[in-house]
């Protein structure tokens, strides 16, 4: 069995925040979790209050644009999506996105 058989395909939404506010990682993740209604929102890979990427799997691919939409309106910000892409890596590459501070595994 192959990995991807078993947790998914995973896809890479890079976002872009238009508020007069920098708005907050937090703020951001807690509203889209109670927006989620019982699925499982999606991880919040890298945010500075501006641009910012989430993993998905595919199969939420459309539902995921849709939350962070809805996510940015209930923020009182508006939300777009730039890219995605099924590598963190080629995303940030596209969009000369910086390396984020996420967890490593050692």
């Amino acid at each position: 069995m192959v990995v991807k058989e078993r947790r998914g395909r995973r896809r890479y939404v890079a976002f872009e925040v238009t508020s007069e506010e920098l708005l907050g990682a937090e703020a951001l993740l807690s509203t889209m979790r109670s927006l989620s209604s019982g699925r499982k929102a999606p991880k919040l890979i890298q945010f500075d209050g501006h641009l910012g990427v989430v993993r998905c799997d595919l199969r939420e691919l459309a539902w995921t644009k849709e939350l962070l939409v809805s996510a940015g309106a209930r923020l009182g910000s508006s939300i777009g999506t730039l890219s995605t892409s099924g590598t963190l890596h080629a995303l940030r590459e596209r969009l000369h996105l910086p390396e984020g501070e996420g967890r490593r595994r050692g």
